[in-house]
């Protein structure tokens, strides 16, 4: 099909190696998702980003920006694990400032000063235009016997950055109007096949929720 034939396209990443955790499952999670989701009469694409992000700050600034412009996607979903969380969670907003506190991977912060010259003129705050609490309704009542929910704690780490580059990458080409339709999931630390496999049908259940929320 060409991308014209699809109601909705999503961008989907995950994240590689985090800490001293090898296999990160929330790009497990992503690698393992259909090409394209039919549900209650839309086709929904997905383009699954084919590689593990870095959980380096400097690696992220130089990779979102250009996935975005090249794809063009109605709708992007970073997935990132919350190792001390045994639950999924949708994340309504991320922070511009506060990187500087932990090092990534490569031993490296995002300072005050770069993020001073990144958005210095950017909100303070930024949280997706998605009607989120629509989205966590549809979520929840699409799930079964699996405790999903709706956070704002997406914290000063990898996690916020990459949220908040993406929601900032919208919020700047609209002028500060646009819509950002950006959401993070953070999924717990999920292991073996069966416990990936439940969090790809979550995460399958979150886009319909998604899919849905946005034709209403």
């Amino acid at each position: 099909m060409a991308q014209e034939d699809y109601d909705l396209t999503v961008l989907v990443t995950g994240f590689g190696e985090f800490q001293d955790i090898k296999t990160n499952p929330s790009f497990e999670i992503t690698s393992l998702l259909p090409p394209q989701i039919s549900h209650k009469g839309l086709t929904i694409r997905l383009i699954s980003h084919p590689e593990p992000l870095n959980t380096a700050y400097h690696s992220i600034l130089s990779t979102i920006p250009p996935l975005l412009e090249q794809h063009k996607p109605d709708i992007v979903l970073h997935i990132g694990l919350a190792v001390e969380r045994n639950y999924f969670a949708i994340e309504k907003s991320a922070l511009r400032d506060g990187y500087q506190q932990y090092p990534d991977i490569a031993r490296k912060v995002f300072t005050k000063a770069e993020s001073k010259k990144t958005w210095g003129k950017s909100p303070e705050r930024l949280e997706t235009t998605l009607d989120f609490d629509d989205v966590v309704d549809r979520w929840q009542k699409g799930v079964w016997k699996a405790d999903v929910r709706g956070s704002d704690d997406v914290g000063n780490y990898i996690c916020g950055f990459i949220y908040y580059l993406s929601l900032e990458h919208f919020w700047e080409k609209g002028d500060g109007d646009g819509e950002k339709k950006v959401l993070f999931l953070h999924v717990p630390h999920l292991k073996g096949e069966k416990e990936l496999e439940k969090g790809k049908e979550i995460t399958v259940n979150l886009i319909k929720a998604i899919a849905e929320s946005c034709r209403r």
